[in-house]
């Protein structure tokens, strides 16, 4: 991992909300509507899909759309991408320099 790619992963967990936005598709294991990860949250949709644009920037999340036949409309959908951060002192000295 390079010093850009592990500061923009730091950046886009750097939010509580987002942080439980992590742990709620950690813990569904599965992808998740807008709409149900907003209302798993109590939260506006439009304040999840800020956050949930942040960490698909970020690479934690990525989303698809899936067309709804029955509601005649496409429907966005999240799941989380696996991933690991291990950080100490020595392991941030080896990836900037």
């Amino acid at each position: 991992m390079n010093a850009e790619k592990l500061a923009k992963m730091l950046d886009g967990l750097g939010h509580p909300l987002r942080l439980k936005i992590v742990a709620l598709l950690a813990r569904e294991n599965r992808v998740m509507y807008l709409n149900e990860i907003a209302n798993s949250l109590g939260i506006s949709r439009a304040l999840a899909k800020v956050h949930l644009k942040k960490l698909e920037k970020a690479g934690i999340v990525k989303s698809k759309i899936i067309l709804d036949e029955e509601k005649g409309k496409a429907l966005r959908f999240y799941e989380l991408v696996p991933f690991e951060i291990h950080i100490s002192p020595e392991i941030l000295k080896e990836v900037v320099e």
